[in-house]
């Protein structure tokens, strides 16, 4: 009788376990922080070429909500931006006032035990594939990804966002190695920021 006790003691101690870890195990809901609407700059640069001023310069703003809900709960932060280059160098000057917009989709994938994040570009016929780690003591995020570019080559690139202690600003820095660089060569692409401006 004792052994049968203990044997139903040990079951429900495991399921009771089991069920904490599920509870703490990661979930989009961790980046409550992100939703809302953001104003952003972007700066961007030749990869090729370090150590230059930005080739042009991007303003706008982008909005990250909840979709996709599974028995009631939102699977995915979703954000979607606009941006205007407000800024150009002389090379290319011609692209002062040119539009574009993006989406970026980000879940938890129980299967790479990973954030992951999804990108579209309105100015851009490639799609971006990326794992994404969120670490709450330093409050960033940590993003690698691939994408394809023209001439059958590839941009392998990481990109950070570090927020400040209320995460309501965010500083953004994107560097990247091109396949006709050296694979140990990675370069400053982008540098951008965020503010907070509507929850």
């Amino acid at each position: 009788m004792i052994k049968s006790e203990l044997f139903f003691a040990i079951i429900l101690t495991s399921h009771f376990l089991i069920g904490q870890v599920k509870n703490d195990s990661p979930s989009v809901q961790d980046l409550d922080f992100f939703t809302g609407k953001w104003e952003v700059t972007l700066e961007i640069y030749d990869t090729h070429n370090p150590n230059t001023d930005p080739i042009f310069v991007e303003k706008g703003y982008q909005v990250s909500e909840y979709e996709l809900n599974y028995k009631g709960i939102p699977m995915f932060v979703t954000t979607r931006g606009y941006l205007e280059i407000v800024e150009a160098d002389e090379k290319r000057k011609h692209l002062m006032g040119r539009t574009r917009e993006f989406q970026e989709s980000i879940r938890y994938g129980k299967f790479e035990s990973s954030f992951e994040r999804i990108g579209l570009y309105s100015n851009w016929p490639a799609t971006g594939i990326e794992t994404m780690t969120y670490d709450s003591t330093s409050r960033m995020f940590i993003i690698r990804g691939n994408l394809n570019v023209q001439n059958n080559m590839l941009e392998r690139y990481v990109d950070t966002y570090s927020f400040n202690e209320d995460y309501t600003y965010f500083e953004r820095t994107n560097i990247a190695n091109f396949s006709d660089m050296p694979i140990t060569e990675y370069n400053l692409t982008l540098k951008g920021t965020g503010r907070k401006v509507m929850d």
